[in-house]
């Protein structure tokens, strides 16, 4: 088995980011704005290269330096990372997820680069 990766985002609620947490919208019906939510993006199960190439797009040089962990959105590559998740068989999958990626980054997420394996 190779290194798996994800990313772990952590920020203010708002109705903006409902439908971009994992929990249904009914679940959220009583949640403050701007309490502190948290979900999982990606989820890249294609091994250590896949997981290497993420990490890269992410402005991540070293996936297992975890002084890097926490991404600095001024170094992420969006078309890095779009032109990425087309070379993977579940491009479709993750083309959703970068959909919620950019609108929690849009409503002031934080991200965490999270290595498995």
């Amino acid at each position: 088995m190779g290194m798996c990766a994800s990313i772990i985002a952590i920020g203010p609620y708002c109705e903006a980011v409902r439908e971009c947490l994992p929990y249904p919208a009914e679940f959220y019906r009583l949640t403050r704005l701007g309490v502190p939510v948290v979900t999982e993006l990606f989820g890249i199960t294609e091994g250590s290269s896949a997981s290497s190439a993420f990490a890269s797009a992410l402005g991540i040089t070293d996936p297992w330096d975890f002084n890097q962990h926490k991404i600095d959105s001024s170094l992420i590559n969006i078309d890095q990372l779009r032109k990425f998740f087309k070379t993977l068989a579940a491009g479709a999958q993750y083309e959703k997820d970068m959909v919620r990626f950019q609108a929690l980054l849009n409503s002031g997420f934080s991200f965490y680069f999270q290595p498995n394996g």
